[in-house]
C-alpha cells in the first residue's frame, strides 16, 4: 500500500484517480478529496463524522493507495486501521480524537488517564523531531516509509517503551518553558505567541492570568492559528480565519489556522490578533 501527501487538492485527486483509494483528512478548508473506497474526514462540511483514529482495523479492505493532506496522530491512527495494524488501546485513541477535535489546549478537560496523557506526550516528543510536511510546491510526495515508521513508534510507546515515555516527560517540561518564552503580549483577552512550536494550548500566561484566546505564529511553517479556551457563543475560529484568508483556511470553531500551503507574515499575525479581539468584544 502506498501513502501520498499533498497540500494541493487537485494534485492529490489526480494522483489517486483510477485507483482503489482511501483518503484521510484530505481536507482543504471546505474542499475534501474523496477516496474511491473510503473517505475519512471529519472537519468542515464533514463535521460530526468519526475521526480517522477511531476507525476499526480492516476498514480499508481493497485499498491500494491512501491520500493525506497532513500527518498527525489522528491521521496515522487512520493509516494504521486501514493497514489492519492499529494497536488495541481504546482510551488512547479516544484521547487522540478528543485532541484532534478540541485542540491540545483542551487536554486538561479530556478526562484521560495519566498513563494515556504520558503516552500522548511521548508521541508528541517523537513527532516534533520527525515532522512530515507536504512539498510546498503542491506536488505529491510518497510518504509510505514515514507512515510505517510512525506506526512502529506508536506500537512501541503503547507497549511501554520507557525511552520514548521519558522523552515525553522531557517534552512536557519543555512545554512549560515554552509558555514563558513564546509570550509576546495579551490584549483584550487574547494572548499573542510566537514560537517554533505549537503554542495555542497556552492560555495560562506566565503571570498566572488566563486568556480567552491565543493567536499563535508557528515560525517553523509560517502558520497562524487562532484558538479559544472556551468557545464564546456566536464566535468561530474557523469563520475568523476564513474571513481573513479565504476558504483554504480551516479548522473548527475552537481552533483553526491559515491555509496549509501559505506562509504567513507579521501583518497577518496582527490582523489575526485584531480580528480575534474584535470578535470577543462583539460577543460580550
Amino acid at each position: 500500500m502506498i501513502f501520498l501527501i499533498s497540500n494541493n487538492p487537485k494534485n492529490l485527486a489526480g494522483a489517486l484517480a483510477g485507483q482503489r483509494s482511501a483518503t484521510i483528512e484530505a481536507e482543504y478548508g471546505d474542499e475534501v478529496v474523496e477516496g474511491s473506497i473510503i473517505t475519512m474526514a471529519h472537519h468542515g462540511s464533514r463535521a460530526g463524522q468519526p475521526a480517522p483514529c477511531s476507525y476499526p482495523n480492516g476498514c480499508g479492505k481493497g485499498v491500494e493507495v491512501v491520500g493525506l493532506s497532513h500527518v498527525d496522530l489522528d491521521t496515522i491512527g487512520g493509516c494504521a486501521a486501514i493497514l489492519n495494524r492499529k494497536p488495541e488501546a481504546p482510551t488512547f485513541w479516544e484521547l487522540a480524537e478528543f485532541v484532534d477535535l478540541n485542540g491540545p489546549h483542551k487536554l486538561a478537560q479530556a478526562g484521560a488517564s495519566k498513563e494515556d496523557i504520558r503516552r500522548l506526550y511521548a508521541y508528541w516528543a517523537w513527532s516534533e523531531k520527525n515532522r512530515v510536511f507536504p512539498p510546498r510546491d503542491g506536488s505529491v510526495l510518497d510518504i509510505t516509509d514515514k507512515v510505517m515508521e510512525s506506526i512502529r513508534v506508536i506500537e512501541q510507546l503503547l507497549s511501554g517503551n520507557e525511552e520514548l515515555l521519558q522523552r515525553g516527560d522531557e517534552f512536557k517540561a519543555a512545554s512549560e518553558r515554552l509558555n514563558a518564552e513564546s509570550f509576546i503580549e495579551a490584549i483584550g483577552g487574547v494572548a499573542v505567541r510566537v514560537a517554533g512550536a505549537f503554542a495555542n494550548h497556552l492560555y495560562n500566561l506566565p503571570t498566572g492570568e488566563v486568556c480567552e484566546a491565543v493567536v499563535g505564529y508557528d515560525t517553523r511553517i509560517g502558520a497562524i492559528r487562532i484558538s479559544f479556551e472556551s468557545i464564546p457563543e456566536g464566535i468561530s475560529a474557523r469563520e475568523i480565519v476564513q474571513s481573513l484568508w479565504g476558504g483554504l483556511a480551516g479548522g473548527h470553531a475552537g481552533i483553526a489556522g491559515s491555509p496549509r500551503n501559505q506562509r504567513m507574515a507579521l501583518d497577518d499575525l496582527v490582523a489575526a490578533r485584531d480580528a480575534t479581539v474584535a470578535a470577543l468584544e462583539t460577543a460580550k
